[in-house]
Parts: structure tokens; C-alpha cells; sequence
């Protein structure tokens, strides 16, 4: 079945040698065999040149084999033959086979008789071909046997020896160049296919060679890829159980790598990267292995360690390594880095575990701020399996439209009217009850559902803002993902539109952490945003990296302070001095101001000596669903419940 199975597959490469040995036999064969039959045809010609010269002199023929001594005259028939330079000897026998005469060279060996052919004509003339051996002798000779019949009397045989050794070295010339040719000629016609093949194979072995390399390797670092590192940890943790030893795996990111990546462009993190595996490869020891994973994270494993001190000498390695500056583009750059860590098999058995734990500790360390280390824990790992359900819940929810969306009113400090709602979702989880945004919305941010969930918000609030009095607002809260993730302005356009809601009456909350990264795009997208008539606030304005040149280059419909300098800025003068700051520079920027977390009259009164616009918090209204929300505006459509009337209603 093998030998059937070759056979089929490399039928035309055997089809191929067979028809090369063939021509290469034939090449090799046929110039002898042809030159062969040159001979015995220039043979036969001399024999019956001969014959007929013998034919009209028989008188000399009769001569040499009745007169003594006349045999010699035979010679002027090869003469006139031609051939009187290439007799060697000939011989005269008698009619009862005795020798009569002999000329020439006597020592001819006849025993390498190469072929004779007889005549047609029965007891006729024969040629026999032979080949010399002596050194001084001719290479190549023919036999002609010639029959006399003349009379009764006269009968006998002549012998000629002709010598062929000059047409016989022309032959084998003319029929060597011939063969040469053809070879020649084969073994382009052969070896250029069997080249190409050859050529081909290995293109085909190096590409599967690099298609072997890059499904185990990275292709940026050269590093093995997570398969790769999955495979030799596996590997290690087998060898682990046997000679009882521990392995630690390390994940490391680069902190805030995308700003150094879009800073720097895309070949610029591609260098940063390539340098960092090279120093994380040069801290190594010798079974030690590292991966790239993807993006900016890489893992190690640091295999055969005997206690915690190997993991921890092999950190101060990483991190005197890691300090130095990374050179991109012509520029110093200092990096850093978080690192997770798991060891084995205290944190798990199999190499799949072991790098799960390392890499939930990772996120552990990004998210306590980045630029540190942290083992891993049994409660990470709780903890992510509990963020995991939400984000399955979440999605869940936006089909089974669990949420809902609750209005916290907002007041004008100077007339006691209120002027405004602002938008806060709920989610009511058939299970748990009522989930505060607080233990969903950073999930909700990390996964992008935020799009989707904040898109549905903003369509719902405009749709209830519309059976509101005229003169009031409603403010929505937007994601940075909303920016990264879509066109927001036209998101916005469309969903106005939809529910006829006039765009002055629309209030977009951002904030200050929005401005950080992709500042030109922003502001851009924010344009667009102003063109349609909406308004744009900063919410929770001093929390973040609060900058003044982002309301220098971008004109802000309002500012909002932020709940936690108003909640103590009655009893901390330096928070006092803050929002009286903030409110004053609203002033001068010709700039709304909204105080949020307003929850007791002195913070009222308070704001109201400093000038404050606007007003929100539990001292004025806690947030409800709609159907309430609505029920208290007058029927006229003119006064609100005035502030007051709100405060006892609070209480």
C-alpha cells in the first residue's frame, strides 16, 4: 500500500528518470552500434569494388593460382580498387582451402571478431569486422572473403585484411561529439526541471518553516508567543512535580504604553517593545523563559527556584535593567512598568491556572495606579469572577431593559426655580434589586458596553425631557468610550431628531479625563457637538488633571464642582477657598456654575454668598423615575415647586 501510495504520488519523477536512463543507454549504445554498421557498409562497398576489378582482369586472378610466383600481381587490383593503402595483407587459398599466398603483415589477431556477414549468394563473399590489439597494429580492420571461380581449374579463396582504422576514428569522433551533445542536451532537459522542483521545495520547506515559526513565536520581539510560553510552562510544571521544585510567572506590562505608543508613533512603540523584551531576555537565566503575550504585556517564567529570594533577586535584575532610559526616535524616555506574579504550585498546578492567576494579578496592580508589583491572591480571583458575572448580567440586562432612568432635579440659587434634571441610571437586576451605577458603570467603561447602555440613556432622557416644560433642561453624563468608540455628534443629531427634542435644551456632561488623551479630537468632536445647539458641561471640575487650557480652548456651556469640595467646604477653609475659586472664575468666563452634593442649608447659603448659579443634591430633590418627575410641573407649564417647598420635601 506504501510502494502503491509513492508510486502515485511521484509517478512523473520515476516516468522521468526512466526516459533519462533510456536516452542516456541510447546515447552511450547507439553511436557504436551505428558506427558499426558505417563500417560493414564501407566494407561490403571495398569487397564489391574489389569483386568487380577481379571480374575484368580474371587473367591475374588465374595467374596467381596456377603460375608460382604470380600471386603478387593481385596487388595492381587493389591499386586500381583504390585501396592499395589500406590492404594490410591478403591471402590466396586454393580449392581445397591450402594457403598459396600470403602478403603483408602476418601478425593480424582475428580473435575479437566483431560481427561477419555472409552474402546473400550462397557460398559467397563474407566481411568479417575486427578489432586490433597490438600496439604497433591497426585498431580497426575488416576480413573480406572473397570466392574465385573462374574454371574447373582455377577456384579459390582470396583473403583481403583492409585496414579501417582512419574512418573508424571519424566515426568515433562524429558519433562521440554526438553523444556528448545529447547528454548535454539531457541534463539541461533534466536537471532544469528537477531544479525548479528543487527550488521549489525549499520554498515551500522555508515557508512552512516560518509558518512553524510564527505560530510559536511573536513577530515584532522574536519571543515565543503565548502558545509558545504555554507550551514550555507546561512543560517546566511537569518537570516541577517531578524534582519538587516551584516556579514563579511574572506578567508585565508597560504602564500608560498607549499614550507612548500615539506620542511617539506606532514605530516608536514597536522599538520600545523590541527593547524591552531584549533587557527582560537579558535578565534571565538559562531555562528561564519569556513570551510576549500581545500588545504591551509579556510573561516570564522563572522555572527551577527554590524559594521565594529567586523570584525576588531576579526582580531587582528586571528592575535595575527596566530604570535605564529607552531610546525612540532620537529621545530619552523612562518607562514603567506593572507586574503580576503567581507562583506554582501554590497558585495552581497547570500552566493555564499558573498564567490566569499571574495575569488577574497583573490587573490588580494596574488598577491600584500602575508601577508596582503584586502576588497573587485567592481573592483577586473572587473578585474577577464577580466582575465577570456583572459584565455577563449587563449584557443580559440591556436585552431584558432592567434599567431605568431617574432625574435629580437641579435649581437656579437666585430665583428658587428649578431650571434642569440631570439623567441617572439605574438598574433593577431581577435578583439582586435595585444596583447602584457605582458597582456597574466601571465594568460597563471597561467592556464598551458603556456605548450601548449610554446611547439607550441619552435616547430615554430626551424622550422624557420632551413632555417637561419648555424652559427646563436635561443633562446626560458621556463615556470617553462614546468618543473613541463613535461618531458621537451624530449619535446625538439622530437621536434628537427622533424624539423632537430642540438641542438647547440638551446638556452633555463630560469629563476632565476626556481631555487628557486625543485632545485635538475631542475638542473637534465637542465642536461638532456646539454646532447642533446642545450644551457642554465640565462635570466634576478639580477631581481630575484639571487644566485652565482646556477652558481657554474650549468655550464650556457650565462648570460643575464636584460633591466632595462642597461636602467639606464648611468646616476646611482650604476647600472653602477652592469653590469660592471656581465659582469666581465661572464669572469671569461668562460660565454657568452647578455646586452638586448640596445637602445642608449652610452649604446652601454658603454657595449663594460666593454667587453660585445652580444648585443640586438631596437638599433640593432626590433623583426619581420619570412618571414622578413629571407630575411636578404645573399645570400652566410656568413655576416649579420652588426651593423651599423642596427642602421640606427632602427632609
Amino acid at each position: 500500500m506504501l510502494l502503491k501510495d509513492s508510486l502515485q504520488k511521484y509517478w512523473h519523477w520515476l516516468g522521468l528518470a526512466l526516459l533519462s536512463a533510456l536516452i542516456g543507454v541510447t546515447a552511450f549504445l547507439a553511436p557504436s552500434r551505428v558506427s558499426h554498421l558505417e563500417l560493414e557498409r564501407e566494407a561490403l562497398v571495398a569487397e564489391e569494388r574489389i569483386l568487380t576489378r577481379l571480374s575484368e582482369d580474371p587473367q591475374v586472378v588465374l595467374d596467381a593460382l596456377t603460375v608460382p610466383g604470380a600471386a603478387p600481381q593481385l596487388s595492381e587490383i587493389f591499386e586500381e580498387a583504390g585501396y592499395a593503402t589500406r590492404v594490410l595483407r591478403y591471402e590466396l587459398y586454393d580449392a581445397q582451402g591450402r594457403l598459396v599466398f600470403t602478403s603483408g603483415q602476418a601478425g593480424l589477431d582475428l580473435s575479437d571478431v566483431v560481427d561477419v556477414m555472409q552474402s546473400p549468394v550462397q557460398d559467397g563473399p563474407a566481411v568479417g569486422l575486427y578489432s586490433g590489439h597490438a600496439d604497433d597494429g591497426p585498431a580497426h580492420f575488416a576480413l573480406l572473403r572473397l570466392p574465385i571461380d573462374l574454371s574447373a581449374n582455377a577456384r579459390g579463396t582470396l583473403d583481403v585484411y583492409l585496414d579501417q582504422s582512419d574512418q573508424a576514428n571519424v566515426l568515433s569522433g562524429y558519433f562521440g561529439l554526438i553523444a556528448i551533445v545529447t547528454l548535454v542536451l539531457l541534463g539541461i532537459g533534466v536537471t532544469t526541471p528537477v531544479a525548479f522542483a528543487w527550488m521549489r521545495s525549499q520554498e515551500r520547506l522555508q515557508a512552512q518553516e516560518q509558518v512553524r515559526y510564527l505560530q510559536s513565536h511573536d513577530a515584532l520581539t522574536g519571543l515565543a508567543n503565548r502558545r509558545a510560553f504555554a507550551d514550555s510552562l507546561g512543560e517546566a510544571i511537569t518537570r516541577m512535580k517531578r524534582e519538587n521544585t516551584h516556579i514563579a510567572v511574572i506578567c508585565l506590562d508597560i504602564d500608560k504604553f498607549k499614550e507612548i505608543n500615539d506620542s511617539s508613533d506606532h514605530g516608536g512603540g514597536d522599538q520600545v517593545l523590541r527593547e524591552m523584551g531584549s533587557r527582560i531576555k537579558a535578565t534571565l537565566r538559562g531555562r528561564d523563559v519569556i513570551a510576549r503575550l500581545g500588545a504591551d504585556e509579556f510573561a516570564i517564567a522563572l522555572v527551577d527556584i527554590t524559594n521565594l529570594g529567586d523570584v525576588m533577586a531576579f526582580m531587582n535584575r528586571l528592575v535595575t535593567a527596566l530604570r535605564l532610559p529607552f531610546e525612540v526616535n532620537g529621545k530619552e524616555m523612562l518607562l514603567t512598568t506593572s507586574v503580576g506574579i503567581a507562583l506554582a504550585p501554590a497558585d495552581g498546578d497547570t500552566a493555564a491556572t499558573v498564567l490566569r492567576h499571574a495575569t488577574i494579578a497583573l490587573s490588580r496592580a494596574k488598577g491600584d495606579g500602575g508601577q508596582r508589583m503584586c502576588f497573587f491572591e485567592e481573592s483577586m480571583d473572587k473578585a474577577l469572577q464577580r466582575r465577570r458575572t456583572v459584565e455577563h448580567e449587563l449584557r443580559l440586562a440591556l436585552g431584558r431593559e432592567e434599567f431605568e432612568v431617574v432625574y435629580q432635579p437641579q435649581y437656579n440659587l437666585a430665583s428658587e426655580e428649578q431650571c434642569g434634571s440631570e439623567a441617572l441610571i439605574r438598574w433593577h437586576h431581577p435578583v439582586h434589586g435595585k444596583i447602584a451605577p457605582g458597582h456597574f458603570i466601571s465594568v460597563a467603561e471597561e467592556t464598551g458596553l458603556i456605548v450601548p447602555i449610554g446611547e439607550w440613556v441619552l435616547r430615554r432622557a430626551c424622550f422624557d425631557a420632551v413632555t417637561w416644560p419648555e424652559h427646563l433642561t436635561v443633562a446626560v453624563n458621556l463615556s470617553p468610550a462614546q468618543f473613541r468608540d463613535s461618531d458621537i455628534a451624530e449619535t446625538v443629531a439622530d437621536i434628537l431628531h427622533e424624539t423632537g427634542l430642540p438641542a438647547q435644551r440638551l446638556e452633555l456632561e463630560i469629563t476632565e479625563n476626556l481631555l487628557i488623551n486625543d485632545t485635538e479630537e475631542v475638542l473637534s468632536k465637542l465642536n461638532r457637538l456646539r454646532e447642533l445647539g446642545v450644551k457642554i458641561a465640565m462635570d466634576d471640575f478639580g477631581t481630575g488633571y484639571s487644566s485652565l487650557s482646556y477652558l481657554a480652548r474650549f468655550p464650556f456651556s457650565k462648570i460643575k464642582i464636584d460633591r466632595q469640595f462642597i461636602r467639606n467646604m464648611t468646616r476646611d477653609p482650604a476647600m472653602r477657598a477652592i469653590v469660592k475659586t471656581i465659582i469666581a472664575l465661572g464669572k469671569s468666563l461668562d460660565v454657568t456654575i452647578t455646586a452638586e452634593g448640596v445637602e445642608t442649608p449652610e452649604q446652601a447659603q454658603m454657595l449663594r454668598k460666593f454667587g453660585c448659579s445652580q444648585v443640586q443634591g438631596f437638599l433640593y430633590g432626590h433623583p426619581e423615575a420619570a412618571e414622578k418627575h413629571a407630575k411636578q410641573k404645573p399645570a400652566s407649564g410656568g413655576k416649579i415647586t420652588p426651593i423651599r417647598g423642596r427642602r421640606s420635601s427632602a427632609a
